[in-house]
């Protein structure tokens, strides 16, 4: 008997494994969805997810650690100047807010995005993109100093 259930288990993590490979990883989404090429992060945390749907709807926060500086010569990102810091750091801002009241204003994301209050500097990279009359968007924001990415990704 404990052999069938080692067995069902071993059966089990075969068959998510081979699930998970076969999905598209994050980075593919990137690629696919809003032709942005980023490298591989050493680190990343989901700060924000959303349930999977049926519809695929949902809010997504995320920070990418790097080691180093990323070359963003072939990523679809640009350098912040001052004519564009206002217009980045509006875009979050909508974001967070959207997001807080889609959420019901709930603690807990209240709480995330005062602990990741991020805004854009001169100096730093950043890329906004969208689909379907802004239903979906996408926001990416370098931190240069800090080798950080932020993303914040919006589906309805």
């Amino acid at each position: 008997m404990v052999t069938f259930f080692v067995a069902i288990g071993l059966l089990f993590s075969g068959c998510t494994l081979l699930i998970n490979s076969l999905l598209p990883n994050e980075y593919e989404v990137l690629e696919s969805n809003w032709d942005i090429y980023l490298p591989k992060a050493d680190e990343k945390k989901n700060l924000l997810t959303t349930d999977a749907s049926f519809q695929g709807d949902g809010e997504w926060f995320a920070l990418f650690d790097y080691s180093k500086p990323i070359d963003f010569s072939n990523t679809g990102l640009i350098k912040l100047t001052s004519n564009e810091i206002s217009d980045a750091n509006n875009k979050i801002a909508q974001f967070i807010k959207k997001t807080i009241d889609i959420r019901q204003n709930s603690k807990e994301i209240v709480d995330i995005f005062n602990q990741y209050d991020v805004e854009a500097e001169v100096g730093d990279y950043y890329y906004y993109g969208e689909h379907h009359n802004g239903n979906d968007f996408i926001i990416l924001l370098y931190k240069s100093e800090l080798h950080q990415l932020y993303k914040y990704e919006w589906h309805q």
